[in-house]
């Protein structure tokens, strides 16, 4: 069984995809004990983030079960997560001083 994503901590809404992934790839992530289901609903490149459960704007980005951003809108599961829809932690911290 070839690994396609990895999700790195429970407390995570983001997975890691493991190699280029197809829009409409259906992923069985283990977390936590359980199985997270996401279908993908675009592309995601290699070693890129997507979420594994919706996020809503201003709400966390998590990753490794920390903090690394905020999202700028609206994120549905399975959609790739980066700059377009979220802002990263230093980004922000360096623009509000």
């Amino acid at each position: 069984m070839t690994i396609k994503a990895i999700v790195f901590n429970a407390q995570d809404n983001t997975a890691v995809a493991l190699m280029d992934l197809e829009k409409g790839t259906v992923l069985d992530l283990p977390v936590g004990g359980q199985t997270k289901h996401v279908t993908l609903i675009e592309p995601i490149a290699y070693q890129h983030k997507f979420a594994v459960e919706p996020i809503k704007k201003g709400q966390q980005v998590l990753k490794y079960g920390q903090a690394i951003g905020e999202a700028t809108r609206d994120i549905e599961a399975g959609e790739h997560v980066h700059i377009h829809n979220m802002v990263g932690l230093r980004l922000k911290a360096a623009s509000i001083t």
